[in-house]
Protein backbone atom coordinates (compact mmCIF):
# COMPACT_ATOMS: atom_id res chain seq x y z
CA UNK A 1 0.00 0.00 0.00
CA UNK A 2 1.44 3.86 -1.33
CA UNK A 3 1.08 5.96 1.73
CA UNK A 4 1.44 9.70 0.96
CA UNK A 5 2.54 12.93 3.18
CA UNK A 6 -1.11 13.31 3.18
CA UNK A 7 -1.50 9.96 5.11
CA UNK A 8 0.22 10.61 8.14
CA UNK A 9 -0.93 10.82 11.35
CA UNK A 10 -1.90 14.56 12.84
CA UNK A 11 0.84 13.46 16.03
CA UNK A 12 3.67 12.76 12.93
CA UNK A 13 2.86 16.64 11.43
CA UNK A 14 3.03 18.07 14.18
CA UNK A 15 6.44 16.69 15.31
CA UNK A 16 7.50 17.66 11.57
CA UNK A 17 6.08 21.11 11.72
CA UNK A 18 7.74 21.73 15.39
CA UNK A 19 11.31 22.10 13.04
CA UNK A 20 10.33 24.64 10.65
CA UNK A 21 9.39 28.32 10.62
CA UNK A 22 5.69 29.16 10.20
CA UNK A 23 6.83 30.67 6.61
CA UNK A 24 7.79 26.88 5.46
CA UNK A 25 5.16 25.23 6.53
CA UNK A 26 2.49 27.35 5.20
CA UNK A 27 4.59 27.98 1.52
CA UNK A 28 5.50 24.76 1.07
CA UNK A 29 2.87 22.50 2.61
CA UNK A 30 -0.56 24.20 2.11
CA UNK A 31 -1.28 22.40 -1.37
CA UNK A 32 -0.15 18.78 -0.04
CA UNK A 33 -2.32 19.37 3.41
CA UNK A 34 -6.01 21.12 2.48
CA UNK A 35 -6.51 20.38 6.10
CA UNK A 36 -3.31 22.69 6.80
CA UNK A 37 -5.14 25.24 8.44
CA UNK A 38 -7.46 23.12 10.77
CA UNK A 39 -4.77 21.08 12.06
CA UNK A 40 -2.98 24.29 12.92
CA UNK A 41 -5.45 25.57 15.29
CA UNK A 42 -7.08 22.57 16.62
CA UNK A 43 -3.29 20.81 17.43
CA UNK A 44 -0.51 21.47 19.89
CA UNK A 45 2.52 22.45 17.37
CA UNK A 46 4.55 24.63 18.98
CA UNK A 47 5.15 27.54 15.98
CA UNK A 48 8.30 29.08 14.86
CA UNK A 49 7.38 32.64 13.23
CA UNK A 50 10.79 34.54 11.70
CA UNK A 51 8.74 37.35 10.61
CA UNK A 52 6.72 41.08 10.52
CA UNK A 53 5.71 41.44 7.13
CA UNK A 54 1.87 42.16 6.15
CA UNK A 55 1.79 38.61 4.10
CA UNK A 56 2.29 37.06 7.82
CA UNK A 57 -0.24 39.77 9.69
CA UNK A 58 -2.48 39.03 7.04
CA UNK A 59 -2.80 35.03 5.75
CA UNK A 60 -1.15 33.33 8.65
CA UNK A 61 -1.81 34.75 11.95
CA UNK A 62 -5.54 34.28 11.64
CA UNK A 63 -5.44 30.82 11.37
CA UNK A 64 -3.14 30.31 14.49
CA UNK A 65 -3.61 30.41 17.86
CA UNK A 66 -1.47 32.95 19.82
CA UNK A 67 -0.34 30.02 22.73
CA UNK A 68 0.88 28.13 20.01
CA UNK A 69 3.95 30.60 18.73
CA UNK A 70 6.79 29.34 20.68
CA UNK A 71 9.47 31.63 19.22
CA UNK A 72 9.25 34.79 17.44
CA UNK A 73 12.43 36.23 15.22
CA UNK A 74 11.52 39.30 13.88
CA UNK A 75 14.36 40.61 11.37
CA UNK A 76 13.20 44.51 11.18
CA UNK A 77 11.02 47.10 12.44
CA UNK A 78 7.88 48.24 12.90
CA UNK A 79 6.81 45.50 15.82
CA UNK A 80 3.17 44.71 15.01
CA UNK A 81 1.68 45.08 18.12
CA UNK A 82 -0.56 41.91 17.44
CA UNK A 83 2.64 40.28 17.59
CA UNK A 84 3.28 41.00 21.68
CA UNK A 85 0.12 39.18 22.05
CA UNK A 86 1.01 35.29 21.72
CA UNK A 87 0.83 34.46 25.67
CA UNK A 88 2.86 31.03 24.73
CA UNK A 89 6.32 32.36 23.86
CA UNK A 90 9.28 31.19 25.24
CA UNK A 91 11.39 32.67 22.70
CA UNK A 92 12.06 36.23 21.24
CA UNK A 93 14.50 37.65 19.03
CA UNK A 94 14.37 41.67 17.99
CA UNK A 95 16.14 43.73 15.86
CA UNK A 96 17.14 47.16 15.71
CA UNK A 97 15.02 48.06 19.08
CA UNK A 98 14.84 51.54 19.46
CA UNK A 99 13.19 51.67 22.92
CA UNK A 100 14.20 48.11 24.53
CA UNK A 101 12.96 49.18 28.13
CA UNK A 102 9.80 50.17 27.12
CA UNK A 103 9.45 46.16 25.80
CA UNK A 104 10.13 44.97 28.97
CA UNK A 105 7.72 46.78 31.07
CA UNK A 106 4.60 44.95 32.38
CA UNK A 107 1.77 44.38 30.23
CA UNK A 108 -1.48 42.71 30.04
CA UNK A 109 -0.94 42.12 26.28
CA UNK A 110 2.68 40.44 26.10
CA UNK A 111 3.96 39.21 29.46
CA UNK A 112 8.44 39.06 29.12
CA UNK A 113 8.44 37.38 32.42
CA UNK A 114 7.70 33.73 30.15
CA UNK A 115 10.74 34.12 28.39
CA UNK A 116 13.21 31.60 28.34
CA UNK A 117 15.63 33.20 25.84
CA UNK A 118 16.26 37.06 24.63
CA UNK A 119 17.97 38.57 22.13
CA UNK A 120 18.05 42.37 21.77
CA UNK A 121 19.82 44.15 18.92
CA UNK A 122 20.10 47.95 19.70
CA UNK A 123 19.41 50.41 17.97
CA UNK A 124 21.13 53.72 20.58
CA UNK A 125 19.23 56.86 19.61
CA UNK A 126 20.58 58.91 21.97
CA UNK A 127 22.82 62.17 21.01
CA UNK A 128 26.49 61.59 20.10
CA UNK A 129 27.26 64.22 22.71
CA UNK A 130 25.52 62.68 25.76
CA UNK A 131 26.54 59.38 27.66
CA UNK A 132 24.25 56.99 27.21
CA UNK A 133 23.45 53.95 29.47
CA UNK A 134 20.98 52.35 27.92
CA UNK A 135 22.32 48.78 27.98
CA UNK A 136 22.73 48.73 31.60
CA UNK A 137 19.52 49.66 32.19
CA UNK A 138 18.07 46.65 29.90
CA UNK A 139 20.85 44.20 32.08
CA UNK A 140 18.82 45.03 34.93
CA UNK A 141 14.97 44.75 33.74
CA UNK A 142 16.60 41.77 32.26
CA UNK A 143 18.00 40.01 35.39
CA UNK A 144 14.51 40.10 36.95
CA UNK A 145 12.75 37.76 34.83
CA UNK A 146 13.16 35.15 36.47
CA UNK A 147 12.76 32.48 34.09
CA UNK A 148 14.77 33.64 31.93
CA UNK A 149 17.98 30.93 30.56
CA UNK A 150 19.25 32.71 28.15
CA UNK A 151 20.32 36.38 26.96
CA UNK A 152 21.95 37.96 24.15
CA UNK A 153 22.46 41.81 23.58
CA UNK A 154 23.84 42.59 20.33
CA UNK A 155 24.67 47.00 19.29
CA UNK A 156 22.19 47.19 15.61
CA UNK A 157 24.16 47.81 12.72
CA UNK A 158 21.96 51.09 12.22
CA UNK A 159 22.50 52.08 15.82
CA UNK A 160 23.38 56.24 16.37
CA UNK A 161 25.67 55.66 19.39
CA UNK A 162 27.83 53.03 20.17
CA UNK A 163 25.71 50.48 23.08
CA UNK A 164 28.29 49.75 25.74
CA UNK A 165 28.21 49.13 29.50
CA UNK A 166 29.84 51.09 31.47
CA UNK A 167 27.97 51.39 34.89
CA UNK A 168 27.36 49.21 37.83
CA UNK A 169 23.85 47.49 37.86
CA UNK A 170 21.52 48.74 39.96
CA UNK A 171 18.84 46.09 41.66
CA UNK A 172 16.26 46.39 44.37
CA UNK A 173 17.45 45.41 47.04
CA UNK A 174 15.21 42.40 47.68
CA UNK A 175 16.44 41.06 44.52
CA UNK A 176 19.07 38.46 44.98
CA UNK A 177 19.88 36.70 42.10
CA UNK A 178 18.92 36.03 38.08
CA UNK A 179 18.35 32.50 36.64
CA UNK A 180 20.44 32.99 33.47
CA UNK A 181 22.66 29.89 32.24
CA UNK A 182 23.91 31.74 29.47
CA UNK A 183 24.72 35.24 28.72
CA UNK A 184 26.58 36.76 25.15
CA UNK A 185 27.18 40.56 25.31
CA UNK A 186 28.80 41.32 22.25
CA UNK A 187 28.58 45.01 22.74
CA UNK A 188 31.64 46.43 24.90
CA UNK A 189 31.82 46.10 28.55
CA UNK A 190 34.34 47.22 31.14
CA UNK A 191 35.59 45.27 33.89
CA UNK A 192 33.46 47.06 36.43
CA UNK A 193 29.98 46.49 34.96
CA UNK A 194 31.34 42.55 34.41
CA UNK A 195 32.05 42.09 38.12
CA UNK A 196 28.57 43.49 38.79
CA UNK A 197 26.79 41.20 36.16
CA UNK A 198 28.75 38.33 37.50
CA UNK A 199 28.02 39.05 41.15
CA UNK A 200 24.13 38.29 40.66
CA UNK A 201 24.34 35.68 38.00
CA UNK A 202 25.53 32.07 40.15
CA UNK A 203 24.21 29.92 38.02
CA UNK A 204 25.55 31.35 35.03
CA UNK A 205 27.18 28.49 32.97
CA UNK A 206 28.00 30.14 29.37
CA UNK A 207 29.55 33.78 28.91
CA UNK A 208 30.70 35.82 25.98
CA UNK A 209 32.34 39.52 26.42
CA UNK A 210 34.39 42.29 24.56
CA UNK A 211 36.59 44.48 26.92
CA UNK A 212 39.92 46.10 27.19
CA UNK A 213 41.80 46.98 29.93
CA UNK A 214 42.74 50.21 31.26
CA UNK A 215 45.80 50.45 33.53
CA UNK A 216 44.12 50.95 36.82
CA UNK A 217 42.25 47.59 36.61
CA UNK A 218 45.37 45.31 36.31
CA UNK A 219 46.19 44.86 39.48
CA UNK A 220 43.02 44.62 40.70
CA UNK A 221 41.36 42.56 37.72
CA UNK A 222 38.78 40.14 39.16
CA UNK A 223 35.84 38.07 37.89
CA UNK A 224 34.03 35.55 39.64
CA UNK A 225 33.65 32.71 36.94
CA UNK A 226 34.07 29.92 39.50
CA UNK A 227 30.67 27.81 37.55
CA UNK A 228 31.30 28.48 33.74
CA UNK A 229 31.99 25.61 31.82
CA UNK A 230 32.05 27.73 27.98
CA UNK A 231 34.13 31.23 28.41
CA UNK A 232 34.73 33.36 25.04
CA UNK A 233 36.24 36.46 25.09
CA UNK A 234 37.99 39.31 23.40
CA UNK A 235 40.45 41.47 25.15
CA UNK A 236 43.34 43.96 24.09
CA UNK A 237 46.11 44.56 25.09
CA UNK A 238 46.53 40.92 26.66
CA UNK A 239 49.46 39.98 28.80
CA UNK A 240 49.79 36.53 30.60
CA UNK A 241 49.42 37.77 34.30
CA UNK A 242 45.94 39.18 33.37
CA UNK A 243 45.47 35.56 31.29
CA UNK A 244 46.77 33.79 34.23
CA UNK A 245 44.45 35.86 36.78
CA UNK A 246 41.66 34.92 34.56
CA UNK A 247 41.95 31.50 33.61
CA UNK A 248 42.93 30.83 37.84
CA UNK A 249 39.20 32.02 38.60
CA UNK A 250 37.78 29.02 35.87
CA UNK A 251 37.91 25.91 37.75
CA UNK A 252 35.33 23.54 35.99
CA UNK A 253 36.12 25.57 32.45
CA UNK A 254 35.26 23.05 29.70
CA UNK A 255 35.71 25.18 27.02
CA UNK A 256 37.98 28.71 26.14
CA UNK A 257 37.73 30.93 23.25
CA UNK A 258 40.06 33.84 23.43
CA UNK A 259 40.66 36.23 20.56
CA UNK A 260 42.81 39.00 21.78
CA UNK A 261 46.07 41.83 20.35
CA UNK A 262 48.76 40.96 22.92
CA UNK A 263 50.75 43.58 24.51
CA UNK A 264 53.92 44.54 22.14
CA UNK A 265 56.49 44.61 24.83
CA UNK A 266 59.19 41.86 24.35
CA UNK A 267 58.58 39.73 27.29
CA UNK A 268 55.00 39.72 26.84
CA UNK A 269 54.71 38.45 23.93
CA UNK A 270 57.84 36.33 23.56
CA UNK A 271 56.04 33.93 26.79
CA UNK A 272 52.77 34.12 24.80
CA UNK A 273 55.18 31.90 21.85
CA UNK A 274 56.08 29.49 23.74
CA UNK A 275 54.11 26.22 24.80
CA UNK A 276 55.37 26.06 28.04
CA UNK A 277 53.05 29.07 28.94
CA UNK A 278 50.00 27.52 27.83
CA UNK A 279 50.66 23.98 29.09
CA UNK A 280 51.22 25.70 32.94
CA UNK A 281 48.31 27.58 32.57
CA UNK A 282 46.04 24.50 31.63
CA UNK A 283 47.97 22.10 34.03
CA UNK A 284 47.41 24.80 36.91
CA UNK A 285 44.45 26.49 36.43
CA UNK A 286 41.80 24.51 34.16
CA UNK A 287 42.07 20.66 35.10
CA UNK A 288 39.07 20.25 33.12
CA UNK A 289 39.71 21.94 30.08
CA UNK A 290 39.05 20.22 26.85
CA UNK A 291 38.70 22.88 23.91
CA UNK A 292 41.02 25.79 23.83
CA UNK A 293 40.33 27.74 20.36
CA UNK A 294 42.70 30.86 20.29
CA UNK A 295 43.37 33.84 17.74
CA UNK A 296 45.88 36.00 19.03
CA UNK A 297 47.10 38.91 17.25
CA UNK A 298 51.01 40.64 17.93
CA UNK A 299 51.86 43.72 16.54
CA UNK A 300 55.74 43.30 15.91
CA UNK A 301 58.96 43.61 13.60
CA UNK A 302 59.97 41.31 11.05
CA UNK A 303 60.46 37.53 12.34
CA UNK A 304 63.05 35.17 10.03
CA UNK A 305 62.05 31.94 8.45
CA UNK A 306 64.17 30.04 11.34
CA UNK A 307 62.51 31.90 14.09
CA UNK A 308 58.89 31.12 12.42
CA UNK A 309 59.78 27.52 11.58
CA UNK A 310 60.91 27.08 15.70
CA UNK A 311 57.77 28.85 16.97
CA UNK A 312 55.66 26.36 15.30
CA UNK A 313 57.82 23.19 15.48
CA UNK A 314 57.25 24.48 19.67
CA UNK A 315 53.60 24.14 19.25
CA UNK A 316 52.61 21.66 17.36
CA UNK A 317 51.20 19.65 20.10
CA UNK A 318 48.68 22.30 20.36
CA UNK A 319 47.83 22.80 16.99
CA UNK A 320 48.64 26.39 16.90
CA UNK A 321 50.29 28.36 14.04
CA UNK A 322 52.26 31.42 13.99
CA UNK A 323 52.30 33.41 11.17
CA UNK A 324 51.83 36.89 9.35
CA UNK A 325 48.15 38.02 9.52
CA UNK A 326 47.44 39.03 5.82
CA UNK A 327 43.86 39.75 6.66
CA UNK A 328 45.44 42.96 7.82
CA UNK A 329 46.87 46.19 6.69
CA UNK A 330 48.96 46.83 8.89
CA UNK A 331 52.55 44.71 9.68
CA UNK A 332 51.25 41.97 11.93
CA UNK A 333 51.78 38.23 13.05
CA UNK A 334 48.63 36.22 14.61
CA UNK A 335 49.14 33.22 16.74
CA UNK A 336 45.79 30.80 15.84
CA UNK A 337 44.68 27.13 16.28
CA UNK A 338 42.36 24.97 17.84
CA UNK A 339 43.67 22.23 20.74
CA UNK A 340 41.33 19.84 21.68
CA UNK A 341 42.79 17.99 25.11
CA UNK A 342 42.70 14.36 25.64
CA UNK A 343 41.23 12.71 28.41
CA UNK A 344 43.73 10.94 29.95
CA UNK A 345 46.10 14.22 29.82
Amino acid sequence: MVTTFYDLYPDIVFELFSYFNIHEIFYSFCVLIPRLPRLLIDGYIRLHVRSNNAYFIRWILPHIQLSQVFSLDLPKRPYNPSLFRFIGLRSLVLRDVDEPLKLLEKSQDWPPYYLEHLSFHIRNIDVYTKPSNVGTRVLEQVLQLTRLKSFELHESKSSFKMVELSDQLILPSKFQSSNLQSLILTVYSNWKTLQSILSYTPHLRYLQFSSSIISSEKQTLFLPFSHLRQLRFRLDGLRPELLRNLISQTPVLRQLKLTSTVDPTTQCYLKFLQSETWTRLIDTYTPHLRILDIDLEFYLDEFDDKAIRTINEDFQKFNFEFDINSDNRYQSWKLTGLFRRQKNI
